[in-house]
């Protein structure tokens, strides 16, 4: 029997912009590539992307194009097992600092998506994350998965996007000249736009930036389609 895919956006800190790509990358492939979307809320301390899809229901009165199932708990593995048999694509939003629900998460997942900020604090999350990540692929029920790091909320009035894209991928400190990990880093960003946040509580008309990350992480297959 075919099963669908599974797609995890997840760090193990909270504000990094995850629900936003999760919930559009859901809508996206719902609504554009016609694909039947299941999108799991994982986050034990927020329920942003239940409370998404619940505030979308009560402003217009129409069914949210995505089925939301939320489910914070230590065996979200089965619950994802379940879904993939069931529905074209699994995307589950993940984070809070929970690493049990993180790598059981992954267990069936296809591609793990980490978005973080150009900040301080949120780069110092990421090790602890990307370690819970290789933790979760050693298990993995589905020979392994990809995994990128995706800049959020960047901002290119400013420095700071070119400055931490250099600190992911060069190896090295440039102020210190100290080793640093190398990470994936994917060549999209979800930048900072008012409209990611109006786009809450909405089924948007576009999709800004979200095309070009499923594209760079497989998910939409040629170059041809665009929001």
């Amino acid at each position: 029997m075919a099963h669908g895919e599974v797609d995890v956006y997840g760090a193990l800190k909270g504000g990094v912009g995850k629900t936003r790509i999760a919930v559009l990358a859901a809508l996206r492939q719902a609504l554009v590539a016609g694909e039947d979307v299941h999108l799991v809320d994982g986050d034990r301390v927020s329920q942003t992307a239940s409370d998404w899809r619940k505030d979308y229901e009560r402003a217009t009165g129409r069914e949210f194009p995505v089925t939301v199932t939320r489910h914070p708990f230590d065996d979200i593995d089965e619950l994802i097992s379940d879904l993939r048999g069931k529905h074209d694509r699994v995307i589950a939003d993940i984070g809070g600092g929970d690493p049990a629900v993180f790598t059981a998460a992954l267990t069936y997942a296809q591609r793990l998506v980490v978005p973080i900020g150009a900040d301080p604090s949120e780069m110092r999350r990421l090790p602890s994350t990307w370690k819970a990540a290789q933790l979760a692929a050693a298990d993995s029920a589905v020979g392994g998965f990809n995994a990128w790091v995706l800049l959020s909320r960047t901002d290119h009035g400013t420095t700071l996007p070119r400055e931490y894209r250099e600190l992911l991928t060069s190896g090295k400190n440039p102020e210190t000249g100290d080793a640093l990990p190398v990470y994936p880093l994917l060549k999209a960003e979800m930048r900072k736009r008012v409209a990611y946040q109006r786009a809450y509580g909405t089924v948007p008309g576009e999709f800004y930036d979200v095309p070009s990350v499923l594209e760079e992480i497989g998910v939409i297959k040629t170059g041809a389609e665009a929001a």
